[in-house]
């Protein structure tokens, strides 16, 4: 438990009064973050809140590291945001059916042939996108007592017995737990898989594709796949795991699954201009990164009496976009898109208000509701 509580200020280009925010919300805002890491609930917060393209909060609070002698989170901190790498890959995925390279409900068994099967033919780039496609979900996804292993450790230990195993094959392995299109099952893998796509298509690694068409145009110079060693130290994390990762990180293997899922390291400004760049439909300085239709596209829902029977709950019209989470009950507009991150770490975008939300609440505990429901709507309700 800690007992003084960092509190550190960034950069702002505008006061909340400015772009019509009531300036109180954000003291509650920050008591509740500074509540939840006096209770042990969360190790550290920061968040970035930006409404038509000004930024007018950016605070953090807490440690970098879970140790005693820790240096303090700070709003320009790195921070490993899991799936939120998702929302990159899938904007990634839109800009190659922008180019005309491949379409939404193309067969992905006319790029990769390992899915050239009668039981995964029917697969499409659309159903990888929505996590319809009917491969097993996450492990967790239904609350099962006894998890299958994480892919990326079980093709790293199959490839340990046996160098030539192809691991494409290995996240095909076994039966489909429905046909595609019919449940919506959350599948990290099957955005590895889209990774795959990226690099076929493009003739680049997956990693140079979104950095040579996403992050540098625009302006991302703080997003990696690896983090640079002079940046290492600047990198939040809550566990010996992933320090280690960060420290010394796995030499990049050409014949692994690209981190399509889970694998993009960021900052609140660098994860704010992202979601700016979506907000504006596409476009940023200047910079095309998508269409507007393709945002539009994107965005919006995109399933039809799919069940949803995840982590505990149980619905039968869920909603998603083609890569974005649509499901949002409390304060947010109609039209709000979002991507959370183990972690947790979230980026919100409410294109009816402008405003975007990025945070990051790094804690071993992982998600709860206090530390990733509560602040948005308590972000939301300073709104004027």
């Amino acid at each position: 438990m800690q007992t003084t509580i960092s509190n550190h200020e960034g950069w702002t280009d505008a006061s909340p009064k400015e772009v019509g925010y009531d300036p109180k919300t954000l003291d509650r805002l920050d008591e509740h973050y500074m509540d939840l890491i006096q209770k042990g609930t969360i190790q550290a917060a920061s968040y970035m809140l930006s409404r038509k393209g000004k930024t007018f909060a950016n605070r953090s609070f807490g440690k970098l590291l879970p140790d005693d002698n820790s240096p303090d989170l700070e709003p320009d901190s790195l921070r490993k945001v899991y799936s939120i790498t998702k929302a990159f890959t899938a904007v990634a995925i839109l800009q190659l059916i922008d180019r005309g390279k491949i379409a939404l409900h193309q067969s992905v068994s006319s790029i990769l042939p390992e899915f050239n099967t009668d039981m995964h033919r029917s697969i499409t780039i659309f159903h990888l996108l929505t996590h319809t496609s009917g491969l097993q979900g996450d492990p967790g996804f239904h609350m099962e007592p006894f998890g299958l292993p994480w892919y990326e450790r079980a093709v790293r230990y199959m490839k340990e017995q046996d160098s030539d195993v192809n691991w494409i094959k290995m996240l095909l392995a076994g039966p489909l737990q429905r046909k595609p299109g019919k449940e919506w099952l959350y599948c990290s893998s099957g955005y590895v898989l889209l990774g795959q796509v990226i690099a076929k298509v493009s003739g680049k690694s997956y990693d140079q594709y979104i950095h040579d068409e996403i992050t540098k145009p625009l302006g991302m110079n703080h997003t990696f796949m690896e983090v640079p060693e002079e940046h290492r130290s600047q990198v939040c994390c809550t566990n010996d795991w992933e320090l280690e990762q960060v420290l010394h990180p796995r030499a990049v293997d050409a014949d692994f699954p690209p981190k399509a899922g889970n694998g993009l390291y960021s900052t609140l400004e660098d994860l704010t201009k992202f979601g700016q760049m979506m907000l504006n439909g596409g476009e940023a300085g200047g910079t095309r990164i998508l269409s507007t239709r393709a945002v539009g596209l994107h965005t919006t829902n995109q399933l039809h009496g799919v069940t949803n029977n995840g982590w505990g709950g149980q619905q039968t019209d869920y909603q998603f976009g083609l890569g974005w989470s649509l499901d949002h009950f409390d304060l947010c507009s109609k039209g709000t898109f979002s991507h959370e991150g183990y972690g947790p770490s979230g980026l919100y975008v409410d294109p009816v208000e402008e405003l975007v939300f990025a945070f990051f609440v790094p804690s071993p505990k992982g998600f709860t509701n206090e530390s990733v429901v509560t602040p948005r709507a308590i972000a939301w309700s300073g709104l004027l």
